[in-house]
């Protein structure tokens, strides 16, 4: 990784904190850090291009959305089809997150999906569906008892 220049870390240390609801957030933080908008654009783009940061997504607390039924799941997959299943669990609408993980000795189960609901039925449903979709009998459910954390790592 090259070095960051102050200015790449006034701008990546922006990026960290929460986005408000508006049209023009680079905008916005261009003019905090007495900047340009497309020079803000252009960093963020080089950035994303040279690998120091993945992407900018929206983090949301699933309770305040109406999910009231939440539950990491983790399937036992044949690894032959591991890409296939989790390109297409990742793309449900109730699934946020969709990790192949290897497995430590012992644990068989490598594919990591949290999924969220509006109920314990809807949940049990959902994940009916996905083992009676992929032929996946070996999984084990840890439904959510509480929230511990929801922050982002702070590096600047």
């Amino acid at each position: 990784m090259e070095y960051l220049d102050e200015t790449t870390k006034k701008i990546l240390k922006a990026l960290q904190n929460d986005f408000k609801l508006e049209r023009k957030p680079f905008k916005r933080i261009a003019n905090e850090l007495g900047l340009s908008e497309e020079d803000v654009i252009s960093t963020i783009s080089r950035c994303t291009d040279e690998g120091i940061i993945r992407r900018i997504g929206v983090a949301i607390k699933p309770q305040k959305a109406g999910f009231t039924s939440n539950a990491l799941t983790a399937w036992k997959v044949p690894q032959e089809i591991i890409h296939e299943v989790g390109s297409e669990l990742a793309e449900m609408k109730e699934v946020s997150h969709c990790y192949d993980r290897e497995c430590p000795k012992g644990w068989d189960y490598n594919l990591f999906v949290m999924i969220h609901s509006q109920s314990k039925e809807e949940l049990d449903e959902i994940i009916k569906n996905i083992s009676s979709r992929f032929d996946l009998k070996e999984y084990k459910v840890f439904n959510t008892v509480r929230e511990l954390k929801k922050t982002s790592m702070k590096y600047f």
